[in-house]
């Protein structure tokens, strides 16, 4: 599986937080394929490279947070002046994992990682093609925007974020969130070979298909909840032809 140079401010890592990892980490296995091995933290790891983490959570619903790379802490140190939170910090194999909450309260997180290398694996099967922030309002959006020095492009009421005129990620606006006092909240898609196939193991792995398959402008998708609960994206993208990728290149063709 191909690898490549993480860059400061774009996904890099993701965790769920689940209330029964063993549980979450058998899903995955049957549906994307992991190996994952641990006690407490639990690593996913596809054709050997890490892509995901599971950790314990008393929350009153399974999640997936998104980490962020942040090679210097730099980020970090941003985080409270926007209207962010920085709420804990931990040294894991890796290198130095934060949790922060967002200007409206959503859960997201900073990866500094241990080394000079920080590679991730992304864009095809088995591992992340893409995330999605769903925000009560544009100023969390503007929050994101600010922290990690994204270009923002907004097309049809959707921002996305551009590094280098490439799409990595989306944020839309739901106003139920606002109304309800609810916070931001990310969302994980993963690439598999066959959307169909895919759907089958979501219902053989004890989850839940809520909607699709589907064409849709990401390709044929589908929506799930996962075996604990969480909600996960499924996205059909194609076996890599070329070791030659850079982090910033659109995944999904916007």
């Amino acid at each position: 599986m191909p690898a490549f140079q993480g860059t400061p401010g774009m996904p890099y890592w993701q965790d769920c937080l689940t209330k029964d990892v063993q549980k979450s980490a058998y899903f995955y296995s049957k549906v994307l394929g992991w190996e994952v091995t641990g006690e407490t933290y639990r690593v996913a790891r596809k054709d050997g490279l890490p892509v995901a983490g599971f950790v314990p959570s008393k929350q009153e619903r399974d999640l997936w947070v998104t980490y962020f790379m942040d090679a210097d802490g730099s980020i970090e140190s941003r985080v409270e002046s926007l209207g962010g939170k920085v709420l804990s910090s931990q040294e894991v194999d890796f290198g130095v994992m934060t949790v922060c909450a967002d200007s409206s309260g959503g859960l997201f997180g900073l990866m500094r990682p241990a080394g000079e290398d920080a590679f991730v694996a992304a864009g095809e099967p088995g591992v992340s093609v893409w995330y999605e922030c769903v925000a009560p309002d544009e100023a969390t959006v503007d929050f994101y925007g600010e922290l990690f020095d994204w270009e923002l492009r907004k097309e049809s009421g959707y921002y996305i974020a551009l590094q280098e005129g490439a799409a990595f990620l989306g944020l839309r606006l739901d106003p139920r969130l606002q109304q309800h006092g609810l916070a931001a909240v990310w969302h994980s898609y993963f690439g598999v070979k066959d959307v169909d196939a895919a759907s089958h193991a979501v219902r053989m792995g004890g989850g839940q298909v809520l909607a699709g398959p589907t064409l849709s402008p990401f390709g044929p998708m589908l929506g799930a909840k996962d075996a604990t609960g969480a909600n996960v994206y499924l996205c059909e993208v194609p076996e890599p032809v070329s070791e030659d990728v850079s982090e910033a290149d659109s995944i999904l063709d916007l």
